[in-house]
């Protein structure tokens, strides 16, 4: 009887094609997944440039159009505050200007007026940007009222027409300092009826397209010279 032999071998020609093919599947899934994530409208880091930051992690990106990402941190388009004069604002409002953010509130011991007095010492530094806004945004919306804002201001002997302080709605400022900003900011009840808050010691500054760009610790003078040399970069770059 004839056995017949099932297990037959391919031939060498096919299994090499069949191999070839099995290379080239690999070969197209390894540069589809490359693809997916490098973003052709993202550039390498150029420290001429300012970044954009993105995510929750605020990971800086360099990149040609913002538009093409819509993770980038920017004011949204919901803000609204209250200013010291009693005006309301809107991010439809804000000033087609750079602008730099704070955070702080009237009844503060510690960082606050640090800050403050920071901002009062770079003014001459700023005076190269004599359009550019300053917003000091209160995290105690409750207690500082307009009257209260108009007092603090007073207190430093704040002239300049383009520094403004805001209050407005907590859920507003706090979505606003933690989200677009991230921003550390907890509160807590120091005596019964009175509240004090950990925050953020940090400057942000932000493109006259609503975006962050920038960073900087407001303690020392090595941050503070730093913005302004970026404030310069920016001018550069969006002119």
């Amino acid at each position: 009887m004839k056995i017949v032999n099932l297990k037959k071998r391919c031939p060498e020609k096919f299994v090499q094609n069949s191999y070839f093919s099995q290379k080239s599947i690999l070969i197209f899934i390894f540069l589809f997944f490359i693809g997916s994530f490098c973003k052709p409208s993202e550039q390498p880091p150029n420290p001429n440039v300012l970044p954009y930051f993105s995510g929750k992690d605020f990971d800086p990106v360099w990149i040609a159009n913002p538009k093409d990402n819509s993770n980038l941190k920017q004011v949204p388009n919901t803000f609204e505050l209250t200013e010291h004069t009693g005006k309301h604002i809107s991010s439809k409002d804000w000033s087609p200007n750079e602008h730099l953010v704070v955070f702080f509130y009237a009844t503060c011991r510690g960082i606050c007026p640090l800050i403050t007095r920071n901002i009062i010492q770079i003014e001459p530094s700023l005076s190269e940007f004599p359009d550019i806004k300053i917003y000091s945004i209160s995290i105690n919306a409750k207690e500082d009222t307009v009257p209260v804002l108009q007092k603090y201001r007073q207190t430093y002997k704040i002239q300049n027409a383009n520094w403004s302080f805001f209050t407005g709605s907590e859920s507003v400022i706090e979505s606003f300092a933690k989200g677009t900003c991230g921003a550390e900011m907890e509160g807590f009840s120091a005596e019964q009826g009175k509240y004090e808050f950990v925050h953020t010691e940090n400057i942000f500054l932000f493109d006259k397209n609503r975006y962050l760009r920038g960073i900087y610790r407001a303690k020392g003078t090595g941050d503070i010279q730093r913005l302004v040399d970026d404030l310069r970069k920016l001018r550069k770059q969006m002119n």
